[in-house]
């Protein structure tokens, strides 16, 4: 029996590990999620390198799929290729992309989805649309340039394979992982760069790309410039529905970086974590540490917020849906 709202929830399953995969089990008997982040190893480090094979892959999927009334679905932070996470998958360092020609960064982008279609991972977290920075090992290779208008060419060019391979696109970090060298696994980092900087320079290729995305991803950065309280992008009211919404017309899925991120953890509680998105304009959590906390406080909330939160499971299960359609 599925609770409802268990589709606002994305939880990380490891493959490589055995007591996450009966977690996940668990989660699906239970409380019916369908929908999980791959991950390899069960250690909460970020930055690792453990990666998963295509055959422990596959297992899981048999696995989860013999105890879900519906069909599982697979999320996975494959801007780089399937390769990022999966031993056996292609890799592409960014680095010097923008410097290829037409043809070879289609055939790049063509490879990554056509390998995620193949192996039933309907959701890549990708493209990466934030400014390159030399300073940043967390957005190392995985930007395609420093240049908005580049980012606004390549960017597309991922968007246009997503769409032609039957992928679920998702350009992130809004509104601009960029304007900051700090790493948001670690700490939660606060940028005083201006509005004008920040709309003209790292917000450019979100508001050109957007309406060719189906998710928008939150980073967990504080812009003091468009939000004076101490809290990330994430779960900010005037960046999500004023900014993202309201000025630069997406209608599409909002979906917070992982909350297992030291910028939250280190904070906020995770109940509260999950109201502040949610009610702020988010639509998805992504990665929580306690997927049941998470389901407590969606039905704390759904007393006063049902109409909104009916919204977005509408247009969850829908996309939902057509992941699943699309599944060979």
């Amino acid at each position: 029996m599925q609770n409802i709202f268990s589709n606002l929830i994305i939880p990380r399953i490891n493959l490589n590990s055995e007591e996450s995969l009966v977690s996940a089990v668990s989660l699906i008997r239970d409380y019916g999620f369908d929908s999980f982040i791959l991950f390899a190893t069960d250690k909460v480090t970020f930055g690792e390198r453990e990666r998963f094979t295509l055959n422990r892959l596959s297992e899981t999927r048999k696995i989860l799929d013999s105890v879900s009334e519906k069909k599982v679905l697979f999320f996975l932070d494959a801007e780089n290729g399937l390769g990022r996470r999966c031993i056996d998958g292609n890799e592409y360092n960014y680095e010097d992309i923008d410097s290829l020609n037409h043809e070879s960064i289609i055939n790049i982008f063509d490879s990554i989805n056509k390998e995620l279609h193949l192996n039933q991972i309907s959701f890549n977290l990708g493209p990466v649309l934030d400014l390159k920075r030399d300073d940043s090992k967390v957005l190392e290779g995985r930007c395609f340039s420093d240049k908005p208008n580049e980012i606004i060419r390549i960017g597309g060019l991922f968007l246009e394979s997503c769409r032609k391979n039957n992928i679920i696109s998702c350009v992130k970090h809004f509104p601009g992982h960029g304007a900051v060298a700090t790493d948001t696994h670690e700490t939660l980092p606060k940028s005083s760069i201006s509005e004008f900087d920040l709309k003209s320079k790292h917000i450019k290729p979100f508001a050109e790309l957007v309406q060719n995305a189906d998710l928008v991803m939150m980073n967990h950065i504080n812009y003091s410039s468009i939000d004076s309280s101490f809290i990330p992008a994430s779960m900010s009211k005037n960046i999500m529905i004023n900014i993202l919404i309201k000025e630069l017309h997406f209608d599409g899925i909002i979906i917070s970086d992982s909350i297992r991120m030291k910028s939250v953890t280190e904070n906020f509680n995770e109940f509260d974590t999950v109201q502040r998105v949610l009610v702020n304009g988010g639509d998805l959590v992504l990665d929580p540490l306690d997927p049941i906390i998470c389901m407590e406080a969606i039905t704390d909330l759904y007393c006063k917020y049902g109409k909104e939160i009916d919204k977005k499971l509408e247009k969850i299960v829908k996309i939902k849906d057509m992941a699943r359609s699309s599944i060979v």
